[in-house]
């Protein structure tokens, strides 16, 4: 089973407040180890209902600490998606997504 990411915001539009979606990620489970170890895990699994500005700075964290480190590809368990090169690319995308909108409610699930 995958691990899906949402970021929510209220925009008004025609006097009405209306939830729009604008992030939307999913990896694959067995980046669990490099999660942990590179310090986004709560960020990524324990962030349900916070503001996007609350996770983005770990998140910058430990994208930063994966980038830099050819060791930490060795937690990502073999045949598990596309790899380290998998991983960046999503926290890269749901950092930007953070950065954008910074008062968007993360949903993980």
């Amino acid at each position: 089973m995958s691990f899906k990411i949402r970021l929510m915001r209220e925009i008004e539009e025609d006097f009405q407040m209306e939830r729009v979606e604008v992030f939307s990620g999913t990896i694959s489970p067995g980046f669990v180890p490099l999660w942990e170890e590179a310090g986004v895990y709560e960020s990524l699994y324990d962030s349900d209902g916070k503001k996007a500005r609350e996770i983005s700075r770990s998140l910058a964290y430990g994208l930063d600490r994966i980038v830099s480190d050819e060791g930490m590809a060795t937690l990502i368990p073999p045949g598990t998606g596309g790899g380290v090169k998998e991983a960046v690319g999503f926290l890269e995308s749901l950092l930007r997504a953070c950065i954008v909108h910074p008062d968007a409610r993360v949903e993980a699930s």
